[in-house]
């Protein structure tokens, strides 16, 4: 099942909405040891940045079919041995991913689906005792250039109370700023 309101625009427009390596420092992903996993991870924006300064497996799982088949060839292309790309829909049919077994999960722009905690919970579930959830969202700014409708946008305090209902540690009360237009929470199990 897609994420509600999630249809991908152009590549380069996307990409110009992240600033990635401030978004890669600020998550922590730079320093994460083990296994990380990406839900959703679409065009590769974080995905390949990622493989390339942090050598530990990344898993990246996305459920159009073109766009995994795109981010394997980037991925071949570049000799990012490290990615492994698989087409699944986790939300209806979870990750397949042992509990336990990995050390971060990266949620970014997907907690607007109907059932923000199904996604939560299939993160709690494969991360191993004190990893982290990465979990950024849009800006609660109807002034973005993009992004989910505002009725199904998340504030920042629903997505730290769905983390905590889960389970999760929040390591800070205040959100992570990820300018230009993202925000983001450490959830560590």
């Amino acid at each position: 099942m897609k994420v509600r309101d999630s249809g991908m625009p152009e590549k380069a427009y996307w990409e110009s909405l992240f600033d990635v390596p401030l978004v890669l420092e600020r998550m922590d992903l730079f320093e994460a040891k083990g296994i990380i996993v990406e839900f959703g991870s679409g065009y590769g924006t974080f995905t390949l940045p990622l493989a390339r300064y942090n050598r530990n497996s990344i898993l990246a799982f996305e459920i159009e079919k073109d766009l995994v088949e795109d981010l394997k060839q980037k991925a071949k292309i570049h000799s990012l041995e490290n990615i492994h790309v698989f087409e699944k829909d986790i939300v209806e049919k979870g990750t397949s991913l042992n509990e336990n077994l990995v050390s971060y999960v990266m949620v970014f722009n997907l907690l607007h689906h109907e059932n923000p905690i199904s996604i939560l919970k299939e993160a709690f579930r494969i991360l191993r005792p004190g990893g982290i959830a990465g979990l950024i969202h849009w800006n609660y700014d109807p002034n973005t250039p993009r992004g989910p409708k505002m009725e199904i946008r998340p504030k920042p305090e629903e997505i730290h109370l769905w983390a905590e209902e889960v389970g999760f540690h929040i390591k800070s009360s205040q959100p992570i700023d990820l300018p230009p237009f993202h925000y983001g929470f450490l959830a560590e199990k």
